[in-house]
């Protein structure tokens, strides 16, 4: 009776184990998907401007972290599952951006919505403004607001790419078609505006061709390429009290200017810092124009200069190189509104010189910048400050001989010396020389190679 009541226990255990265990498993494979399937993947998106989107994670559920592709190019992946981001489209279009979240047994769930831009978020414009001091000369200034790829000046036949801001010469009067062509994502957006010259350039000569420059364009040092820094308290030979040093204290180039500033500050035993920069076995030329647009500092002991020596100053020295100061200022009250423009070389083993200076009608030559260069032929060196003729100087001599080899270019601000003097208590510091350019044109049959 007992053994047959067991045989039966026996029989309902093996009907019923099966269940229980495909039960089990039931409940388990469950779990399983409930956890995998526990979170869903969404966004929102607000448009803050016209081409501004801000995004939020709209997500729920358990998930671990979050890939975001704004159709734009930018993507993210985060574990922040409340980071929000501002996208900026500056093109029009449509943008299909996706939200993709990952769980912790790696499956992943995604969700994605095209958002329309309607317009391109820039302004296309530019400035072409007249110089007062001499009209022949334009400054392009590209104005263009927002975001794009590059862009070029188009002018006469010049194609000019990516700066900012460029100036044109036009020789002669009349009316001239400049244009502006900026490119967004492959796509070209065009601007023309006319200008017009009233009057020929009376300092013309045909045939001329810019082939050097620097515009100072840029932020920090003089480039390298074109410009040496000279350091040192060598007074070059004037018994200068100023120490040149390569710090951008005294040196910089910011916001399209070169500013040398002369500083009260005892170095290398001199009491005053100050720059000099040459263009010397990095450019020379010879015969042309050539010209800077300069703010010169004041004072008793200022002595600014613009000038060029000769190539072979190594070999033969001075005054046998030869030197043209295209401009010099000695400093100080009734002296602060003349520029000099002197020529000096060897004469017969002595020193020889001659130049002419030129006094401003009113103020001073620190109100504002002035435009000195010149003029220099075969046969003469003429001097100019704002395209006023002052000075000529006849160079077929046969004892200046070295105004027809090749000159390099030297900008400095000295400070006391020989000629100017010692500052005084009536010279304030810091003194700054501001160049705004400088220019080298030649004749096309003459231009260095």
């Amino acid at each position: 009776m007992s053994r047959k009541k067991n045989t039966s226990v026996i029989k309902e255990m093996v009907v019923i184990l099966p269940i229980l265990c495909l039960l089990v498993l039931f409940v388990l494979q469950g779990c399983d998907k409930d956890e995998t399937s526990s979170f869903t993947v969404g966004f929102s998106h607000e448009f803050i401007a016209d081409n501004y989107v801000q995004f939020s994670n709209e997500s729920s559920g358990e998930y671990y972290s979050l890939v975001w592709d704004f159709g734009n190019g930018e993507t993210d992946t985060t574990t922040d599952k409340s980071q929000s981001y501002l996208i900026y489209y500056p093109a029009a279009g449509e943008y299909n951006v996706s939200l993709s979240a990952l769980n912790y047994t790696g499956e992943v769930k995604s969700s994605s919505e095209t958002i329309a831009i309607a317009s391109n978020d820039f302004t296309l414009a530019f400035t072409a403004e007249i110089n007062t001091s001499n009209p022949n000369y334009i400054t392009l200034t590209n104005t263009t607001v927002g975001e794009y790829d590059s862009f070029k000046w188009y002018y006469e036949d010049q194609v000019v790419e990516n700066e900012m801001q460029w100036t044109v010469y036009y020789p002669f009067a009349g009316n001239y078609e400049i244009e502006l062509l900026v490119s967004k994502d492959g796509t070209d957006h065009s601007l023309s505006k006319t200008v017009t010259i009233a009057q020929n350039d009376p300092n013309y000569v045909e045939n001329m061709e810019l082939v050097w420059y620097d515009e100072f364009d840029y932020t920090g040092l003089p480039e390298s390429s074109k410009w040496n820094i000279e350091t040192g308290g060598f007074g070059g030979g004037n018994n200068e009290l100023q120490y040149y040093t390569d710090s951008q204290n005294n040196l910089k180039v910011d916001n399209g200017v070169l500013t040398i500033t002369a500083l009260e500050e005892q170095m290398g035993g001199k009491d005053y810092t100050s720059a000099r920069i040459t263009t010397q076995n990095k450019f020379n030329f010879k015969y042309g124009k050539i010209e800077a647009r300069i703010k010169l500092p004041y004072g008793q002991g200022m002595w600014p200069a613009f000038w060029m020596l000769g190539e072979n100053i190594s070999t033969v020295s001075w005054p046998a190189c030869g030197e043209i100061d295209i401009m010099e200022m000695v400093g100080g009250p009734g002296k602060d509104n003349t520029c000099h423009s002197t020529l000096h070389w060897d004469h017969n083993g002595s020193h020889a010189d001659y130049g002419e200076s030129y006094t401003l009608p009113s103020g001073i030559l620190a109100d504002d910048y002035h435009l000195f260069s010149v003029q220099w032929e075969e046969d003469q060196i003429r001097g100019y400050i704002d395209d006023i003729h002052y000075y000529t100087a006849d160079i077929t001599p046969a004892q200046l001989s070295e105004f027809h080899n090749n000159f390099f270019i030297i900008l400095n601000l000295a400070v006391g010396g020989t000629w100017p003097g010692s500052p005084d208590a009536g010279t304030s510091f810091p003194q700054t020389m501001e160049v705004d350019y400088v220019r080298v044109y030649q004749m096309v049959e003459s231009t260095q190679k």
